[in-house]
């Protein structure tokens, strides 16, 4: 295992420091790869306060170009990607925003449940008055719609709504909505996402769960490694643990992505 493909830089307005100490850890922790992901600026107007503007998006494509040419002699390659968000209605503006984007690989996530973010801090107070429930059936339509109708590599924490240890009174119901999208994945070559971010969170547990998991490799997903990292001490923190979630599921290697073309890494 040695691609950390979920980074993210402080364009994004919540992660800190310079793009040189994420390599600088990286080569540290003897990666193979690590990929750049910030939160994609598209489509305008949503959810501004936790991603770059439109009219920083060049300065990303930037730092990810000198990232690369800092690393030449590393032993570390420096992967081109995104993370973008399933936003139903608009879509076009996001496709027609990065259809020429010479992306390694793109991320999609789900931060929304309609206008709430329920993965922000600052609106945990809305999950009573939203229901519990009602955000984990929503999260599990919105990641069928994902998945059938845009195009993108790996599936981003898919079961963030624990974050803050909120949890579904039927898991059951949850995963077999879920199911659906994992194995539409599966047939599309989409990769699911262990994120160890989970582990720094409330929750104290990487996305997805081992159920998730089995559920993601029996439905022919491949797998790829993220720390979601927003600081560089984070870089590829607790990927032991990581690996050893994968093999209970069934995985014995991993995935990067280079011009979107998958590169098999045993571990």
């Amino acid at each position: 295992m040695s691609a950390d493909l979920h980074t993210h830089t402080a364009l994004c307005k919540h992660a800190c420091g310079a793009p040189e100490e994420y390599l600088r850890t990286a080569v540290a922790r003897n990666l193979r790869y690590l990929g750049v992901s910030d939160h994609i600026p598209w489509p305008s107007g949503y959810d501004t306060e936790s991603r770059m503007g439109a009219g920083r998006f060049p300065e990303y494509r930037s730092i990810v170009d000198n990232l690369r040419k800092a690393a030449q002699g590393t032993g570390v390659k420096v992967l081109y990607g995104i993370e973008l968000d399933w936003v139903p209605g608009r879509m076009d503006e996001v496709a027609r925003a990065i259809e020429n984007e010479p992306f390694d690989y793109r991320i999609g996530s789900i931060h929304y449940v309609g206008d709430f973010a329920f993965d922000n801090p600052a609106e945990i107070g809305k999950w009573e008055s939203i229901g519990v429930d009602r955000v984990w059936n929503r999260y599990a339509e919105l990641m069928c719609e994902f998945v059938q109708n845009f195009r993108f590599e790996i599936m981003g924490h898919a079961d963030l709504p624990k974050k803050f240890g909120h949890r579904p009174s039927d898991p059951a119901k949850f995963l077999k909505k879920l199911r659906e999208a994992l194995v539409f994945a599966g047939e599309r070559g989409i990769a699911v996402e262990i994120n160890t971010c989970g582990l720094r969170k409330p929750v104290g547990e990487m996305y997805p769960s081992l159920e998730i998991l089995k559920a993601a490799h029996e439905s022919g997903m491949p797998l790829t490694f993220g720390s979601d990292a927003h600081a560089p001490c984070d870089v590829a923190a607790d990927f032991d643990s990581a690996r050893e979630l994968a093999r209970a599921a069934g995985y014995r290697s991993s995935l990067a992505f280079e011009n979107r073309k998958p590169v098999e890494l045993p571990f």
